[in-house]
């Protein structure tokens, strides 16, 4: 996630309104369900993104999330999302001691790799996702 915040309080994803979407669906999802809960619905969003809406997605990965489908539905409509976006925003700009100017990027407990460990991280990442949700489904 990239997306700065204007002076406005809005959003300017690199890839536009629906990566801006997508994050704040994704930041909904995270804070209800925690990291390891929010694995198995993020890696199924993230396979089929590109290909379909944001709703698209929401809904044809919708099994990992149906115990809290409305609240996270709430959040994602609502103040709530907007707000998780602009903490994440806010954690973005301020990471250290690398800070993101690319995206994909990694951040794995607050550690930025430099830029060159970054992009061996993300060549290597749908295995690492895949490792991952092999352990938490």
């Amino acid at each position: 996630m990239s997306c700065p915040i204007a002076k406005d309080g809005s959003f300017s994803c690199n890839h536009g309104k629906k990566e801006c979407d997508a994050n704040r669906l994704q930041s909904c999802v995270i804070d209800i369900f925690k990291s390891s809960g929010a694995l198995p619905f993020i890696v199924c969003f993230e396979r089929i993104i590109h290909h379909n809406t944001v709703e698209q997605a929401m809904h044809a990965c919708s099994a990992f999330i149906r115990s809290q489908y409305r609240q996270i539905r709430l959040c994602y409509d609502g103040d709530r999302g907007t707000q998780l976006q602009r903490i994440a925003a806010h954690k973005t700009m301020s990471t250290k001691p690398h800070p993101i100017l690319e995206v994909p990027y990694l951040l794995i407990n607050d550690y930025t790799p430099s830029v060159d460990n970054n992009n061996l991280n993300v060549m290597i990442l749908p295995q690492l996702l895949n490792k991952w949700f092999k352990l938490y489904s």
